[in-house]
């Protein structure tokens, strides 16, 4: 249980992050490399990996790789 509780604080945090122009640009890297994929699948966090022709997501495909359950 700690292992995941670490992995979603990780996540939050960067998503926090996200928001604060000193750390963005280390925030969006995270997401886009092998860090969130790696704590999400630690947290259970469902993760799909982007296809350029699903035809779904949000909106201008900004889905950043989280599917609801």
């Amino acid at each position: 249980m700690g292992y995941r509780n670490l992995a979603e604080a990780v996540i939050l945090q960067s998503l926090e992050d996200l928001c604060h122009p000193s750390h963005r640009r280390e925030s969006k890297e995270f997401f886009k490399g092998d860090g969130y994929k790696i704590c999400a699948e630690i947290a259970e966090i469902p993760f799909h990996k982007k296809n350029n022709n699903n035809g779904g997501g949000r909106k201008h495909g900004r889905t950043a790789g989280v599917q609801r359950a």
